[in-house]
């Protein structure tokens, strides 16, 4: 860092202990449009971690995450992508946004425009995990603490959910709990929970992590809710969480397509009481090619997220 850098810092940082929270911002935001155009990218990229590290401590996160914002922007100017070889400026993203409260009303768009960041000249089809995982606790964190209404914490939880299939294992182990804490709250077959992870890991064709989903909520629920049969933790009480275990080892094999058919026909009338049916023959299309329902060209990845808390 340059002196005059570090002496433009020192002076943002006495403004801020004075008190002059909006004109440090607006200062900041100046000084950085002219390295910017300059093109000390660079400079800019340090004075914006900078500033809004200091603005996000003194909880004036709002200032903090506009900082965040044009930070993302400056580095798509300098061409720096989400990859291996700049991991440091990822790992900056991450340290700044883990300053923010999990609550925090900007959080929704400043996820996306990480995430699309994280997809510019990259091979990341659906984002960078490590910030779909940084972006799915902190929303799973917020409906934990929310005292919004169902409908607001169904909207909020489509969001964590969508963050959470794209993340790492770490999310899937969250995701899974979280799941796994709706369901001890709610009861009934655990499968009808058991199942949005395993089809939302299916339509990603990750089978390895919906059976590694699979076997955390089994985990979960307790071994002395079940008796192993078949190859499964078998309960009579739990249809649905039959029909899951046995999905996912069916998707793990190739040329399945006929025990599919027949385990979607044993299981139909329970699949139909959970409307999973469209979902469930989505995937038969998918892995199988098999002919099914009116899947047509639906987005069930899509359709399964939200609608958990009404």
């Amino acid at each position: 860092m340059s002196d005059k850098l570090q002496r433009t810092i020192t002076r943002f940082r006495a403004k801020i202990d004075a008190g002059s929270y909006y004109e440090a911002h607006q200062t900041v935001r100046i000084i950085t449009n002219r390295y910017v155009k300059a093109k000390q990218y660079s400079d800019a990229i340090d004075l914006l971690y900078q500033a809004a590290s200091i603005l996000a401590a003194k909880s004036e996160y709002a200032s903090a995450t506009d900082l965040i914002i044009y930070l993302l922007a400056v580095y798509s100017e300098a061409g720096i992508i989400c990859d291996a070889a700049h991991k440091e400026y990822k790992m900056k993203l991450i340290e700044l946004v883990n300053q923010l409260p999990q609550t925090d009303p900007a959080l929704a768009d400043l996820a996306k425009k990480s995430t699309n960041w994280s997809q510019e000249n990259t091979e990341n089809k659906f984002g960078d995990a490590d910030l779909h995982h940084l972006f799915g606790l902190k929303f799973l964190g917020a409906i934990r603490k929310s005292t919004a209404t169902n409908d607001e914490k169904s909207k909020l939880f489509a969001i964590a959910e969508l963050h959470c299939v794209l993340g790492t294992s770490e999310s899937r182990d969250a995701y899974c709990q979280f799941l796994y804490d709706v369901w001890a709250i709610n009861g009934g077959d655990p499968g009808i929970f058991m199942a949005r992870g395993a089809l939302n890991y299916g339509y990603l064709k990750n089978v390895t992590f919906a059976q590694e989903f699979v076997h955390q909520f089994i985990k979960l629920i307790g071994a002395n809710e079940f008796k192993q049969e078949g190859g499964i933790s078998y309960n009579e009480n739990y249809p649905l969480c039959n029909f899951v275990q046995l999905l996912v080892l069916t998707l793990s094999k190739e040329e399945a397509g006929n025990k599919f058919l027949k385990l979607l026909d044993h299981y139909k009338p329970n699949l139909e009481k959970a409307q999973l049916v469209a979902p469930v023959e989505y995937l038969g299309k998918t892995y199988f090619q098999l002919k099914l329902g009116n899947t047509g060209g639906q987005n069930m990845f899509a359709n399964m997220m939200g609608g958990l808390f009404k």
